[in-house]
C-alpha cells in the first residue's frame, strides 16, 4: 500500500460524520448567558410599564424603544 492510499483511507465523507450528541461547553455556556440576558431585559420591561401606569400605549412602547435600545 502506497502512502498517498495510505492516508487517503483516513479521510471521511461529509456524510459518514457522527453528530455531537450535545452541544460543546461553550455552546451551552453563551447560551445559558443570552438566556439569562433575556429574561433580565424582560424583568426590566416590566417594571418600566409598570411604574407608568400599566398599560402599553403606543407612546409608552417608544418609550421602551428609547429607553432598551
Amino acid at each position: 500500500m502506497s502512502v498517498a492510499s495510505a492516508q487517503f483511507d483516513r479521510f471521511v465523507a461529509a456524510g459518514d460524520r457522527a453528530e455531537p450528541s450535545r452541544p460543546s461547553l461553550f455552546a451551552r455556556a453563551g447560551t445559558a448567558l443570552r438566556e439569562a440576558r433575556m429574561r433580565q431585559a424582560e424583568r426590566e420591561i416590566g417594571r418600566f410599564i409598570e411604574g407608568r401606569g400599566g398599560r402599553i400605549t403606543d407612546a409608552l412602547e417608544r418609550q421602551i424603544e428609547r429607553h432598551f435600545v
